[in-house]
């Protein structure tokens, strides 16, 4: 009786043991990737991809995550030029720049802002605006232009005569000079430092575009013709220009 409870305490014993050796076997590995020579990447590695330029509106307008050079009491990011980042939304900023009653997004059922009339239109657009000059700043207009036979584009003045006829009529579009499109200039708007994105009309069939205005591309690219080259100008100047 004494030999059959050694026995099975033995074999108990075994079995024990071999389950524990089998558990550990099992058990996952938490080495590898997470030791710096495998797949993990830190969180500022895989956010880099949202920084700097986009393909079709230029640089500095994805989000700068990352980045920020300090923060404030709040523990809110701020980078170097003082806005905020890491999804980080400045509340008070917003409500400065967008009063309910008087801010550009405040439309009727076209798509036309009141405050636009009487020339009202080019001081409520609220990002940095009045620095676009025209094509002369676009490395590829001398060539293009000699090519097409076009001495130039419309001006800022034309540009801006025509948006202020159009608001003072409660239209939100116009026809661009020279071509065949009608610009939506209430849904021009501008995104980052030098893009815009815009909506045209071609035989009365709404399109979407993008434009670089530090650049001069249209979706991306240089323009083919001297009508794509007006549409960008016009879209350009509406966004960037002053209306002069």
């Amino acid at each position: 009786m004494t030999l059959q409870r050694n026995l099975t305490a033995a074999m108990t014993a075994a079995l024990v043991g071999c389950l524990s050796v089998q558990t550990l076997h099992a058990a996952p590995r938490f080495g590898g990737g997470y030791r710096g020579g495998g797949s993990f990447r830190s969180p500022s590695d895989f956010r880099s991809g949202y920084q700097g330029s986009h393909p079709t509106f230029g640089a500095n307008t994805r989000s700068n995550w990352g980045t920020s050079s300090r923060l404030d009491d709040a523990g809110n990011r701020f980078d170097t030029n003082g806005n905020r980042v890491n999804d980080s939304f400045d509340n008070d900023r917003f409500n400065r720049n967008v009063n309910v009653d008087n801010n550009f997004y405040n439309r009727d059922g076209n798509g036309f802002n009141r405050n636009w009339s009487n020339g009202g239109y080019w001081n409520n657009r609220p990002w940095n605006t009045g620095w676009f000059d025209g094509a002369g700043r676009w490395g590829w207009w001398g060539a293009s232009s000699a090519a097409w036979g076009v001495a130039g584009l419309a001006t800022g003045a034309v540009i801006g005569g025509l948006v202020n006829a159009a608001a003072n009529q409660q239209s939100p579009v116009f026809m661009v000079p020279n071509t065949g499109y009608e610009l939506d200039y209430s849904s021009v708007e501008g995104v980052g430092s030098y893009g815009v994105s815009f909506n045209y009309l071609v035989n009365g069939s709404q399109l979407m575009g993008a434009a670089n205005c530090q650049q001069g591309l249209l979706n991306g690219q240089v323009p083919s013709s001297s009508s794509q080259a007006q549409l960008l100008n016009a879209v350009c100047q509406v966004a960037y220009g002053n209306g002069t």
